[in-house]
């Protein structure tokens, strides 16, 4: 019997349980696990297997979270930011829950009369019926909308729950923040525990969202072991070490668990922003000296760039006032965009022994496929880590700083599965979506872009 049959094969009733950690990459919990500040998730480690996962292209929680909960890439399920532009007026707009496309887990279980329980993903609002229970995460406005069914409202309410910290300008708040990290982190403790023990499911998925929130903020306090703050970020990983021991006590016997995270986090040593390089090159140009957003755009520039780094052609047909002619001058335009911004160099000190910000520049077709590849952005920077790249239009200088000290990692995503040897070689999250479905014995409603793990 081989590692797959053993993880589906039990007596009793099939289940599944995933544990999100947002932003959480493998190597943080490796020295986390070593350094005994996370003594149950290194248990965990001892008796299964933890292995570094890829993120998605762009690597933004919005696009790896519809990835992992669908098995697609955007080009089936339409989520290729945090952000997206409106073709008529480009207006900026956040995608949410209706514009996933393609299937997810628990539409696929729900079909087949399989109830799940879905607390906390990014990218699930307005929540959406399901045969189960599903909470919205973040960005969700109104927990009224971010809730179903409605009867559990009130017991989330009387539980103090709360959908996100409240993490703006937090450099700035730092006891107000750390005190909402941690009543933020109770709170969800106290639903995922309950729905757990008291809910009846066959797939759980829950997802602690607080550990961004800090890496954005205080990465450097982790970095950086003479901070002041160091020990409160090792606090907190602490208190989520325990509520990941609670929530594995309430699990029954020999459930499947998965501990996933949808990219990691490193140290930022700059921001960069690619939308003044097409300034420079008289490409981009706005309708005032204070843009706000691509909304402010000038009918005549050729190209612009959403966070973080998704290149946007202003092609006629596809936007209202576009101006570049599909075909050959829209190729030779963008291969002078990508080739340009690749050679760009950070003039400080070299960055994880990189210079250039750009490690790679990726056409839409070479990441992307699927019935919604139109809506794709035209090409995609990928980053050198420590280079933040950002879609900011306000900015006069290729290179600055914020108040943010983390940043996404691409290929180190925390993946953990509770069965020893179990094969991670390649994995990346959308291979997740399959691998759960086939745990359970079911079976995807359309294609999926993942493999199924341990078959």
């Amino acid at each position: 019997m081989g590692l797959f049959d053993r993880f589906r094969k039990r007596k009793g009733k099939r289940r599944v349980a995933v544990i999100g950690l947002d932003g959480v990459g493998a190597p943080l919990v490796e020295a986390l696990t070593d350094a005994g500040v996370m003594p149950r998730m290194a248990a965990l480690r001892r008796a299964g297997t933890l292995a570094r996962m890829t993120s998605t292209i762009p690597t933004i929680s919005s696009v790896s979270w519809s990835g992992f909960m669908t098995g697609a890439n955007p080009g089936r399920h339409g989520i290729y930011g945090f952000t997206d532009v409106k073709r008529d007026s480009y207006a900026v707009y956040f995608p949410n829950y209706r514009h996933v496309q393609a299937p997810t887990i628990w539409d696929v279980l729900g079909a087949e009369g399989r109830r799940s329980i879905v607390l906390n993903i990014p990218n699930t609002y307005p929540a959406k019926d399901i045969n189960g229970v599903l909470v919205s995460g973040f960005v969700a406005v109104n927990i009224e909308r971010a809730v179903t069914p409605a009867s559990v409202l009130p017991l989330l309410k009387s539980q103090g729950y709360k959908i996100d910290v409240d993490y703006v300008n937090a450099n700035e708040r730092v006891d107000p923040f750390f005190r909402d990290l941690h009543d933020t982190l109770a709170a969800r403790r106290r639903a995922f525990g309950h729905f757990l023990r008291e809910e009846d499911w066959d797939c759980f998925i829950g997802v602690i969202t607080e550990t961004d929130r800090l890496h954005h903020y205080f990465w450097n306090a982790y970095a950086d072991r003479a901070s002041p703050l160091h020990q409160r970020f090792l606090d907190f990983y602490a208190a989520v070490d325990a509520t990941i021991g609670e929530l594995v006590d309430a699990l029954p016997d020999g459930t499947p668990l998965f501990v996933i995270a949808d990219h990691g986090h490193t140290l930022i040593e700059t921001e960069f922003y690619p939308n003044v390089w097409l300034r420079q090159q008289g490409l981009l140009a706005f309708k005032t000296s204070t843009p706000k957003s691509i909304a402010d755009l000038d009918p005549s520039s050729k190209a612009f760039i959403l966070d973080p780094g998704r290149i946007y052609l202003n092609l006629k047909g596809r936007f209202a006032n576009g101006v570049v002619e599909p075909g050959a001058d829209a190729e030779e335009l963008l291969q002078r965009i990508a080739t340009g911004l690749a050679a760009i160099e950070y003039p400080g000190a070299a960055v994880n022994g990189n210079r250039r910000p750009v490690k790679q520049v990726f056409r839409r077709d070479e990441i992307y496929r699927g019935p919604l590849l139109e809506q794709a952005p035209d090409a995609v920077l990928h980053f050198h880590d420590g280079f933040d790249i950002k879609g900011a239009v306000a900015r006069d200088e290729l290179f600055g700083r914020s108040a943010l000290t983390g940043m996404h990692t691409y290929d180190d995503s925390l993946l953990y599965v509770n069965r020893p040897g179990f094969p991670t070689r390649d994995v990346a999250i959308t291979d997740l979506a399959p691998t759960i479905l086939a745990t359970l014995g079911a079976r995807p409603s359309q294609p999926m872009d993942g493999r199924v793990l341990g078959a």
